[in-house]
C-alpha cells in the first residue's frame, strides 16, 4: 500500500484521539454583605488565593445525560478554572493532578508548578519538553527528562527533534545512535488520563463519563515530534547514498526500523500504531526484500506484508467498531473504555468487535 495512503489514514484516525482544548472563561461575581456601621475602622482584608476562595466540593451537583456516545462523537464536556482548583484543593496539588489540571485548562503555569515540586518526574518533564514556551524551556525540559528516564528513548527522539531543527545533524545523530540503547518508550500519557478522569469525578460528572472525558479530550504531542524524527533521519540517509557513504546511510536504516517498531509495540493508542507502521514502512521499502529486518527473523518483504495485513485490519475494524460502540449497551461501553485503559485502544477495539 503506498506510504501517502498509510499517512493520510494516520492523520484521520488521530482525529479521533486529538482533543479540542478550549478554555472557556466565567466572569463570577464575589457577594459582598453590606458594611456595617462601626465607629472603629475597620480591620484590614488579609488577601487569599483562590483556592482558600473555593470551597470543599464533598458533593458537587452530578452532571447527568453525558454519555460516552456523545464524548466519542466530539461532545467532551469541559471544566471551568473554579471546577480545576476546587478539584486541586480537595485532592492535593500532586504532580499528577497538577499536570491534570494544565491539560484541562491548557495553563503552563501547573506544569511549571508541578516541575518545582517535583523536577526529576519524567512526566512533568516530557510535558514542558512538548508544551514549553520556548526553545530555552524546551530544551531544558527536554536535558532534564533524559536525566530523569534514562531507559527512555523518548526522551532521545525529542533531543534529535531539537538539534535537527536547529540544524545540528552530528547532535541529531549522536541522540538517535544513543536511543539503540534505550529499549522503552514511554509516553506517560496514563498518568494525565488518571489525573483528568478525577478532576470530572470531582466535578461531578459519572465513573463513564468521567472517563469518556478524561480520555477523549487528550491530545498526543509527541507523535508529530517522531514523525518530523523519522522523516528529518530519512533525508540525513539520503544525503549519505547521494554521497556514496553506505557505512554511514546504514545505522540509519535500524534506527527508523526500531523507531516504527517501539511505537507500535509499547504506544497506547491506535494512532501509535498506524505512525509507527507509516514510519517503518518508509524504511522497509529502500531495503531488498529477502534482507532481514522484521522481528522474529523476518525478510523485509515478510515485515511489509504484516504491515500492510495490519493496515487492512485497522480499515476494517472502524466501521465495523462505530456500528458495534453505537449499539452497545452503556455497560458494555464502559467495558470498553476499561479495556482501552488496561491493553490499549486497539485490544478493546477488537475486544468490543470480536468479542476477544
Amino acid at each position: 500500500m503506498p506510504l501517502r495512503r498509510v499517512l493520510t489514514y494516520a492523520a484521520i484516525l488521530g482525529l479521533v484521539l486529538v482533543g479540542v482544548w478550549v478554555v472557556r472563561g466565567k466572569q463570577w461575581e464575589l457577594l459582598r454583605k453590606p458594611a456595617e456601621v462601626a465607629a472603629k475602622p475597620a480591620p484590614a482584608i488579609k488577601p487569599r488565593s483562590a483556592a482558600d476562595i473555593i470551597p470543599q466540593l464533598k458533593g458537587p451537583p452530578k452532571r447527568t445525560g453525558v454519555t460516552i456516545k456523545d464524548i466519542m462523537a466530539g461532545k467532551v464536556p469541559k471544566l471551568n478554572q473554579l471546577e480545576v482548583e476546587a478539584f486541586l484543593k480537595n485532592q492535593g496539588r500532586s504532580t499528577t493532578n497538577l499536570l491534570a489540571a494544565s491539560r484541562i485548562l491548557n495553563d503552563l503555569s501547573f506544569a511549571r508548578e508541578a516541575a518545582k515540586l517535583d523536577p526529576k518526574d519524567p512526566a512533568v518533564q516530557l510535558e514542558l519538553a512538548l508544551r514549553g514556551e520556548t526553545p530555552e524551556e524546551k530544551s531544558a525540559a527536554v536535558m532534564a527528562f533524559r536525566a530523569a528516564a534514562p531507559d527512555n528513548s523518548l526522551g532521545d527522539y525529542l533531543a534529535a527533534h531539537q538539534a535537527f531543527a536547529a540544524g545540528d545533524a552530528g547532535a541529531a545523530g549522536a541522540a538517535l545512535i544513543q536511543s539503540l540503547d534505550n529499549p522503552l518508550y514511554t509516553d506517560y500519557t496514563q498518568k494525565i488520563v488518571a489525573g483528568s478522569e478525577q478532576a470530572f469525578l470531582d466535578a461531578g460528572y459519572e465513573p463513564s463519563a468521567a472517563a469518556g472525558a478524561a480520555m477523549f479530550s487528550l491530545t498526543i504531542g509527541q507523535v508529530q515530534t517522531v514523525m518530523n524524527v523519522s522523516e528529518n533521519l530519512k533525508q540525513l540517509q539520503d544525503e549519505f547514498i547521494r554521497s556514496a557513504d553506505f557505512d554511514a546511510a546504514e545505522p540509519t536504516v535500524i534506527i527508523g526500523l526500531t523507531l516504527g517498531q517501539r511505537i507500535q509495540d509499547q504506544g497506547p493508542y491506535l494512532i501509535d500504531q498506524v505512525v509507527g507502521i507509516a514510519i517503518e514502512r518508509k524504511f522497509l521499502q529502500q531495503l531488498d526484500p529477502l534482507t532481514l529486518a522484521g522481528p522474529g527473523g523476518q525478510s523485509a518483504g515478510e515485515r511489509l506484508e504484516a504491515l500492510d495485513a495490519k493496515v487492512l485490519e485497522f480499515r476494517t475494524l472502524g466501521p465495523a467498531f462505530t456500528e458495534k460502540f453505537a449499539s452497545a449497551d452503556e455497560a458494555t461501553q464502559s467495558q470498553y473504555l476499561a479495556k482501552m485503559k488496561a491493553d490499549g485502544e486497539l485490544a478493546a477495539m477488537r475486544w468490543l468487535v470480536n468479542g476477544k
